[in-house]
């Protein structure tokens, strides 16, 4: 017999991560993580499976341990190991030994004892190995402190407030903090240890590195235009080993991400995007290492964007292409997002059609292949399973072996729910995709309330993947409904960028009807449905409910209320107006800018409205919660705000434990208050208070 999921499941919840398999094909190096629910911390320790199906075992020990990499010969894993929770460190020496920060360690991988090989201030990052296994490459911060008297007094303990001093737009990243001090650049150390040497230098940032096959030249990602810092976009750049000379290859007009080499070092393979106004479509590159000749575009007719796009609530952030060429450099292997799943594709370098590897209702979010190109190891999520991995010949998808089932011991307990896909009509006819997630085992005539969430981004998709907060509302009595309207990714460049200059016009079309859509299917009470969402999808609560009474109630996240003021006030904020509106200014052209902001309609807002917001989201600052907030409660609105101490945007995927769950409790809370799955709308408890602060930290 089982039970319905609850809030505090999560706390039990496991993924596995960043899948890397061993030269020989013979193992696969991954990333456990899971939650310490006495100590409200992360655990994430490095597995070892064999690709054969042979029992999988715990490698490292350590409470933070990421990144594994196998070395050529596949002897020895690098991989970068962090504490657990926030540590501070108690004198110079620990603080300029980088105590706090994650450091470059090597293990052999047959079990031994680990060696520490970076001692950085500001910590490393990625390990790469050099072709013939003596050295590793990473990037790592550098940068003095802006205030070095208040960084040094909190090493004796005393509170001196730091005074910033900044004279440039890019200086914060939600999730990472203030950067504008720090810079990003290349180091290699020896890999029996010694000194780390440093390849580059300058006022930018050098990010994903690769070696070249013959070991002598390095290829990264970096932005040194005069734009780098009104419109960050990195080129891809070729340095040379020996005598640190850089040659930029990219023109600039691209956004270049994750360069590879191709076996014979003549040609580079990236994923890029426009500089301005991309719209969320990325595309697969290839550029001759020579410079005599311009990048050229493999997907230009193609509809699924590189890398990884689909949405869910257990990994913050998206998943890179992942780029692998074949051994005889005749195809290009990355990972592409298409109508809801995530799939591996294969291009070949010099043109026509890429061709998919894999294929089914699921989400790939990673893989990674053996040097004879012949063996691919997946981490794969859908609607039932939160993230597994599996082996696969390269062309032979039909023969899968599941070596993980990281979950096994709670879904024995749980039932859980499955979707079902419906395609409907929006704005101008458009087919469209979207989900109906019915309670488990709900008969096919039973009616019950039904909640419409609407994903982020815009530029991301719904797809078959596994949603924890889907799943409980489905386990607490209510039909979820979610789907992908213009402005997702994964339905080709035009469907994307069909968003641009019109957020809250077609695309709210479209949500509707994804919504009328589902009911029509019959199932679901029209007089009880709710409506939620996070980040873009929290804009969109937000102006659904000053534009409609028909949700019964609301929970907007980590929303955008005023497109004037996200402009000065987001990390990304002048980006966001740059390339979604035309640059249109709040100086001038604020009319505009309100036309099509949450804050413009409050007075029209009388759906009861939960707020969901972190106090260090530097995305969608809290200041944006509590426009909409202050104006409904001045009306004697019914509106509640929960605040997230010193959460991130991130809060719903990678937030403190303890205010993760507290958060899914507040979203089930509220709708049944409202619109109880079991027994009818209920009263309004007016003795609640209307403002409720989690102190979680972290």
């Amino acid at each position: 017999m089982t039970r319905p999921l609850t809030a505090e499941d999560l706390y039990a919840i496991q993924t596995a991560n960043d899948v890397q398999i061993s030269p020989d094909g013979l193992r696969v190096a991954y990333v456990v993580t899971a939650m310490d629910r006495a100590a409200y911390e992360y655990r994430r320790h490095i597995w070892l499976a064999g690709t054969e199906g042979t029992g999988a075992r715990q490698f490292t020990s350590g409470p933070n341990d990421t990144a594994p990499r196998w070395s050529p010969d596949g002897h020895w894993i690098a991989f970068l190991r962090a504490p657990a929770g926030e540590v501070k460190p108690k004198n110079a020496e620990e603080r300029a030994r980088g105590v706090a920060k994650a450091q470059v360690w090597v293990l052999p991988a047959d079990g031994g004892e680990a060696r520490q090989l970076t001692f950085l201030r500001e910590g490393a990052g990625t390990p790469v190995w050099s072709p013939d296994g003596t050295t590793i490459l990473f990037a790592a911060e550098v940068g003095d402190p802006d205030d070095p008297e208040s960084a040094d007094a909190a090493l004796d303990g005393k509170r001196v407030p730091a005074v910033r001093t900044i004279d440039r737009l890019w200086n914060r990243v939600d999730g990472h903090g203030w950067h504008y001090e720090r810079r990003s650049h290349l180091f290699t150390i020896p890999a029996a240890g010694g000194e780390p040497r440093q390849l580059t230098d300058g006022d930018w940032d050098d990010v994903t590195p690769a070696w070249s096959p013959d070991g002598r030249q390095i290829a990264f990602s970096s932005d040194r235009s005069d734009l780098r810092w009104r419109a960050p976009a990195g080129d891809v750049w070729v340095l040379d080993v020996s005598s640190l000379t850089p040659r930029r290859l990219t023109d600039e007009s691209l956004h270049c991400g994750m360069p590879t080499w191709s076996p014979d070092g003549k040609s580079i393979a990236f994923v890029g995007s426009a500089r301005r106004r991309p719209a969320g479509h990325v595309d697969l590159w290839v550029i001759a290492t020579d410079g005599k000749s311009s990048a050229r575009r493999l997907t230009a007719d193609f509809v699924p964007t590189c890398g990884d796009t689909c949405i869910d609530d257990l990994r913050a952030g998206h998943g890179p292409a992942h780029l692998y060429w074949s051994t005889d450099g005749g195809r290009i292997y990355f990972l592409a997002s298409y109508r809801g799943t995530t799939q591996i594709f294969t291009a070949n370098p010099t043109g026509g059609e890429p061709s998919a590897v894999t294929s089914g209702d699921h989400h790939v979010y990673a893989f990674a292949m053996d040097d004879a190109r012949q063996t691919v190891a997946l981490a794969i999520s859908d609607p039932l399973t939160p993230g597994d991995l599996y082996v696969q010949p390269v062309d032979e998808p039909a023969r899968a072996r599941r070596l993980t089932d990281v979950n096994a011991d709670l879904f024995r307990e749980v039932a859980l729910a499955q979707p079902t896909a419906i395609t409907f009509a929006g704005a101008d006819g458009w087919q469209l995709q979207g989900w109906v997630l019915r309670p488990a085992g709900a008969a096919a005539d039973q009616v019950t309330p039904a909640i419409l969430q609407i994903h982020g981004g815009p530029t991301a998709m719904y797809g078959w993947s596994f949603f924890f907060e889907f799943q409980l509302l489905a386990a607490r009595g209510y039909t979820v409904v979610y789907s992908n309207p213009r402005g997702s990714t994964g339905y080709g460049r035009d469907f994307s960028a069909a968003v641009l200059d019109d957020w809250a016009g077609k695309d709210y079309e479209d949500l509707l009807a994804g919504l009328d859509a589902a009911i029509a299917r019959g199932g679901i009470d029209p007089d009880r449905v709710g409506v939620a969402g996070g980040s873009y999808g929290g804009y969109m609560t937000a102006w659904a409910i000053g534009h409609t009474d028909r949700f019964k109630a609301a929970v907007a996240m980590r929303l955008v209320a005023n497109l004037a003021t996200m402009f000065g006030t987001s990390d990304i904020g002048w980006q966001l107006t740059d390339d979604y509106f035309s640059e249109r200014t709040p100086w001038d052209h604020l009319p505009a800018l309100m036309d099509r902001s949450p804050a413009k309609f409050v007075a029209n807002i009388h759906t009861p409205l939960l707020i969901l917001h972190s106090d260090n989201d530097l995305r969608c600052p809290i200041s944006e919660a509590e426009q909409i907030f202050t104006a409904l409660k001045y009306q004697g609105r019914d509106v509640r705000l929960l605040r997230f101490e010193g959460q991130s945007h991130d809060l719903s995927r990678s937030g403190h434990p303890r205010s993760r769950v507290i958060r899914l409790r507040a979203i089930v809370d509220w709708f049944e208050r409202y619109m109880s799955a079991q027994s009818g709308p209920a009263d309004a408890d007016t003795s609640k208070p209307t403002l409720i602060t989690a102190r979680t930290g972290r």
